[in-house]
């Protein structure tokens, strides 16, 4: 099979990384991908060709098998561009709720405007990739059930990936006796990591320490000095590869409002971490409570009785890792991405 993928940039961001995962799994299992990208950005490297194009300037459609576009740039590009007689099989993965998670962004009006826009832009695509089946049901107000699908993301990573002597000699230091929890996340509202700060001054003993950088920077370190924990978070700000750091954490927290899937909570799975989750549909339909802490959304004493479970009970980290192998692992990813784009291309239905 011959595949194109087409992304806004090669940067370091969850759906770009979910593309590289698919190269990986389809070149392994012997097919052809060839990665197009709109801007010069290069964080990441796929083991693939790869092209930067314009906006206003069209690829060989019927070069190949399938087209698998992510992100609104790239879904707008097939809109303009694809021609009328196409032999080639359009899909796209929708990685989030695209009202929802505009509204963190902008006021509702530009969300919901945008929203629909862009799904007017998937008209022209035959088969839509939801991450959950949470979000498949979200996307049936615009589209039939049968243009949808889903599949689950995946994440195939070291753990054993070093970080430098500095970074560790800093995280100890500012561990000492504490029970860590950690988080690796884009620092923005919808990521609810002011739960945890509000939750800390009822846990003494806990330190936190957030990876990431974002528009909530200013606004946490605030909420620290406000609730005199300042000392007991540390921001490290961006890093690459951040799992690269699950190895120190005690705990992984993952408190968000709103998610389409969260890779962070397979990379935590991989290391066999006790993760804290919030109560929000998509994490509740991918794991259950003997694989996770869940908590109440906003309810900091129901979060604080989820990490204190989550310390206490360290089979779940256990438990997070048998359900990556037997649900997220890049065979089960592949398999289903595999079976989705057969079924559009032979143009079957696939629930």
């Amino acid at each position: 099979m011959n595949i194109a993928y087409i992304v806004p940039k090669l940067a370091n961001k969850g759906p770009i990384i979910v593309v590289l995962e698919l190269v990986n799994q389809m070149i392994k299992n012997g097919h052809q991908c060839t990665v197009f990208f709109f801007d010069k950005e290069r964080e990441i490297q796929v083991p693939c060709p790869t092209q930067q194009i314009s906006f206003f300037q069209s690829i060989e459609f019927n070069k190949f098998d399938i087209i698998h576009t992510h992100g609104l740039r790239p879904d707008c590009y097939i809109f303009f561009h694809k021609p009328i007689h196409c032999t080639a099989k359009i899909i796209s993965t929708l990685h989030n709720y695209v009202i929802t998670d505009f509204s963190y962004q902008y006021n509702k009006f530009i969300a919901y405007t945008i929203g629909n826009l862009w799904m007017l832009m998937l008209k022209r695509h035959d088969k839509i990739i939801t991450l959950t089946k949470n979000a498949l049901k979200y996307y049936t107000h615009w589209f039939s059930p049968q243009k949808l699908t889903y599949a689950y993301n995946t994440r195939n990573i070291p753990t054993n990936q070093p970080i430098s002597a500095l970074e560790t000699e800093n995280i100890l230091q500012f561990k000492g006796e504490s029970i860590l929890i950690g988080v690796n996340a884009a620092l923005t509202p919808r990521k609810g990591i002011d739960q945890l700060i509000q939750a800390l001054p009822h846990l003494p003993n806990y330190k936190l320490i957030i990876i990431g950088n974002g528009k909530s920077m200013k606004e946490l370190k605030q909420q620290c000095i406000d609730n005199s924990t300042a000392d007991r978070v540390l921001f490290l700000g961006y890093k690459k590869d951040a799992y690269r750091f699950l190895s120190y954490y005690d705990l992984y927290a993952l408190p968000s409002r709103s998610e389409g899937f969260v890779l962070t909570l397979i990379e935590a799975a991989i290391f066999k971490k006790q993760v804290i989750c919030s109560n929000i549909p998509v994490f509740t339909e991918i794991v259950t409570d003997s694989e996770v802490a869940f908590f109440d959304l906003d309810n900091i004493p129901s979060l604080i009785k989820a990490i204190k479970r989550a310390q206490n009970e360290k089979v779940l980290g256990e438990n997070l890792y048998k359900k990556y192998i037997q649900t997220f692992s890049p065979e089960k990813f592949y398999d289903r991405h595999y079976s989705i784009y057969l079924a559009t291309i032979n143009k079957r239905y696939l629930d």
